[in-house]
């Protein structure tokens, strides 16, 4: 008999409320970095596989990661190989990508410049049977939290871990599981939830937010509100050719909020095209940016999406895990493989700044002002990025093409 079983992974990003400030001390440099890289070229990897038919687009690659991340804990032989590449970490050996998760997890949610909040839990068909080893690593290296399935939920199973994520992501993602998304034969599932709550440094003033013209890029023009304030950022004219960047810093500087604008109305797409090229470094983007003062005028926007990963994750060399010559044994004595990948993802920026969450889970199925300043308008499509510059980790990664577009739906 061979189980299967959902890997279900959701975000949610929103505008932000507060921040506060100190930089935590990585315990292992060398070694956050390798794996914050892994997130990188993950990200980038994924992007290429969904970036081709979206019009707009937003995920957390550090949410998806860290929930595969923990069914790869379990994976083994040639599973266990398929997902070490789909997830870039051949750099690793053994249990220690886990191990750096683990300093990296840490390093990320204690500090206070901002909120950051990530947590994990497993839930557990009770006639399943995890091994003890897996569930004790779980429990140290992500303080995953175990709790059993309830399938006598008068609401349904669903509602009690979709409980646990809104709590776990202050609300922002309330509908994790859709009902009936849990059935009988449902064995595990793993959840990863990620909350990000930051102000920006120099917040932007309301009364100067109006409305104006955004460019599609077919030409065809909408009304969109946009703020506006001239204030001193990190900019990068030229980052790839036709490409200009700009860092929006968070409170306390460690997050920015990064907008790759192209120069031409029409040139995201080209700048993609440069994205998808396996040679491509995302964090040329993030580098030797220069201050100076601007006058910035930005859309508000907010982005609700939801994104069928499986076959992009197939794609990038995964597909074995999907199947039923899956091998994760390291998780338990049945057979298991992962049937679905999901996220939902929301982002709104505002005056205030950027609030971000995510859920990820995995499922698994028995089956038996200034003279000097310059101008930035971003007024036409461009790609955006939330950032942690200290250890250099992607947390969302998006792109805008039509404010108008608020709920996206990829297969």
């Amino acid at each position: 008999m061979w189980t299967h079983g959902n890997l279900v992974m959701i975000v949610g990003l929103a505008y932000s409320i507060s921040d506060q400030s100190v930089v935590h001390g990585l315990s292992n440099e060398t070694e956050i970095h390798k794996l914050t890289s892994a997130v990188s070229m993950f990200s980038n990897d994924l992007y290429r596989t969904l970036a081709v038919n979206a019009v707009n687009i937003v995920y957390s690659p550090f949410s998806i990661h860290t929930a595969l991340s923990m069914a790869y804990l379990g994976a083994r032989e040639e599973t266990e190989l398929s997902m070490q590449t789909t997830l870039r970490l051949s750099k690793f050996i053994s249990l220690e990508s886990h191990f750096v998760a683990f300093d990296l997890i840490n390093d990320v949610t204690q500090m206070d410049t901002v909120q950051v909040y990530v947590a994990n839990g497993m839930w557990l068909n009770a006639s399943f049977k995890v091994l003890q080893d897996y569930q004790e690593v779980t429990s140290v290296l992500y303080n995953a939290v175990s709790q059993n399935i309830e399938f006598t939920s008068p609401d349904g199973p669903e509602t009690p871990i979709n409980s646990w994520v809104a709590n776990q992501t202050r609300n922002q993602i309330t509908s994790f599981l859709l009902p009936n998304t849990i059935s009988l034969d449902t064995r595990l599932i793993l959840i990863n939830t990620l909350y990000f709550n930051g102000t920006w440094k120099s917040p932007f003033d309301g009364a100067f937010t109006k409305k104006d013209t955004f460019t599609l890029s077919n030409g065809s023009q909408i009304e969109t509100d946009f703020m506006m304030q001239t204030e001193e950022y990190g900019v990068k004219f030229s980052a790839v050719e036709g490409i200009d960047v700009i860092r929006i810093p968070f409170k306390k500087n460690r997050f920015a909020f990064y907008i790759a604008l192209p120069r031409s109305v029409s040139g995201l797409n080209d700048f993609e095209q440069k994205l998808m090229k396996q040679s491509f470094d995302i964090n040329h983007l993030f580098t030797d940016l220069e201050k100076t003062y601007v006058n910035l005028k930005m859309p508000k926007f907010k982005l609700t999406a939801s994104i069928h990963l499986t076959r992009s994750l197939k794609d990038l060399g995964m597909a074995i895990a999907f199947g039923p010559k899956a091998n994760f044994s390291g998780i338990s004595d049945q057979d298991l493989f992962i049937s679905d990948v999901v996220q939902k993802a929301t982002i709104e920026v505002q005056e205030a700044g950027v609030t971000a969450s995510a859920a990820s889970g995995v499922l698994l199925k028995d089956v038996a002002f200034f003279e000097s300043s310059v101008d930035f308008y971003v007024d036409h499509p461009f790609m955006f990025f939330l950032r942690d510059d200290d250890i250099e980790l992607i947390l969302v990664v998006g792109k805008l093409m039509d404010p108008a577009l608020t709920e996206i739906s990829l297969d």
